[in-house]
Order: structure tokens, then sequence, then C-alpha cells
């Protein structure tokens, strides 16, 4: 199998780092890290299933979202 060459524009990683704090009534405490390319968000944080999912909704779309439409496929 041939290795894979994929442009750094076209690359990006999210980290997400869970966990649950005890005594508080919404325990669960998620930081977020990602990058698209070479641009690195600054961390972020969430408290809910609901807005760690909304957070990778929005960077995949930025990960799509090239100013040239080249589709993003692994080959």
């Amino acid at each position: 199998m041939d290795p894979v060459e994929v442009s750094e524009e076209l690359t990006g990683s999210m980290v997400l780092r869970a966990w649950l704090e005890d005594g508080q009534p919404d325990r669960l405490r998620v930081r977020i890290f990602s990058s698209v390319g070479s641009r690195h968000a600054s961390p972020t944080a969430a408290s809910s299933a609901q807005a760690v999912h909304a957070a990778v909704e929005a960077w995949l779309t930025q990960l799509r979202s090239r100013p040239d439409d080249v589709p993003v496929t692994p080959r």
C-alpha cells in the first residue's frame, strides 16, 4: 500500500479531554483543542453533550469550507 500524501491545508485535528466533576449538578466537563491546517484555535470548554456535538460539527464545517471548494476525500 502506497503512503498517502495529505496536504496540510486539507487536514485538521480535534482533541476532546472529558471528565466528570464531583459535587456538580451538571458533572460533565470537556476541554476542546482543535486545528485546521496550520491554524490552531484557542482551547474551548463545554459542559454538555450537545455543546460538544455543536463544537465538532462547527469544526467539521470549517474543515470542509475551502476557498477553492476542493472536496476533502481520503485516498
